[in-house]
């Protein structure tokens, strides 16, 4: 189908304008390919090495270097911390790479040139940093259509909490054992952090606070949010719904945030109703 003229030309404005942006974003993270974030986990390994508190008192909620994540994940950096750290830096980044190509691969399918553009920099921006959130949007956009789907969604919680909003959809779609096989797991994932001394855990948002500042919106914004994605979990927009609830549903707010919004393009493009999960 051949597209207006003025439709033409606003979508070609609007992805150099994307592209402008996009190219700026590579060269500062290619420039400043820092991996602080990984900091985080691999100093994490280095103190259950050591015996110490895996949630440590700290001075400050700000910094890249803080842990926030479930057990389980510090216990998978121990066997890096075993590697040189410039080697567990580059194979780490490898890995933060490839996960970040995985979810574009179905923008690319559908020739979404504009979200591929947009997205696309953000991953790669998100990696220069360390931060696993390629990974997990990876393994949301690959998995929440599959019969694994709660896995997925409870390992995405247990590192970042808010993705277990997504088990809504399945809550909405009526597919009970895939919802309570969600909570179910996502609990048994945090189940290991009672062991350890949790009274310095970071909770507070820090200057990176979105609209948990203000909280009264926060709540309305929240709540809308999750009934609109129980009320429209059985359509194509289940998944594009669940993961904006995720989104403003973050008490700490980043621009690769966004990128959770990945794994609803395709089902709502395609036009997809059900998935397999609860077949």
């Amino acid at each position: 189908m051949r597209l207006p003229p003025r439709e033409r030309l606003a979508r070609i404005v609007a992805l150099a304008v994307i592209i402008g942006i996009g190219i700026f974003h590579l060269y500062i993270a290619l420039t400043n390919w820092t991996l602080s974030d990984a900091g985080a986990y691999w100093q994490a390994g280095l103190r259950l090495r050591a015996g110490e508190p895996l949630y440590p008192a700290l001075a400050s909620a700000e910094g890249s270097g803080i842990y926030r994540y479930a057990p389980w994940f510090a216990w998978l950096a121990v066997p890096w911390t075993f590697l040189p750290e410039w080697l567990a830096g580059v194979l780490w980044s490898a890995v933060l790479l490839g996960a970040s190509a995985l979810p574009l691969m179905p923008l690319v399918r559908l020739r979404a040139w504009i979200l591929v553009a947009f997205f696309a920099p953000i991953l790669v921006g998100i990696s220069a940093v360390g931060n696993v959130q390629p990974l997990i949007v990876a393994a949301l956009v690959l998995g929440v259509e599959r019969r694994s789907g709660p896995v997925w969604i409870a390992l995405a919680a247990s590192l970042k909490i808010f993705p277990i909003l997504l088990a809504l959809v399945y809550l909405g779609r009526r597919q009970w054992w895939a919802f309570a096989a969600t909570v179910a797991i996502t609990a048994l994932l945090w189940l290991p952090a009672v062991v350890y001394d949790l009274s310095a855990y970071p909770a507070s948002a820090g200057q990176a606070g979105a609209l948990i500042a203000f909280p009264i919106l926060y709540f309305a914004v929240v709540g809308i949010a999750m009934g609109t994605t129980f009320a429209i979990a059985p359509t194509r927009w289940g998944w594009l719904a669940g993961a904006t609830a995720v989104v403003v549903s973050l008490p700490r707010l980043f621009v690769y945030d966004v990128t959770y919004l990945m794994l609803g393009v395709e089902p709502a493009t395609k036009g997809a109703t059900r998935t397999n999960v609860g077949r």
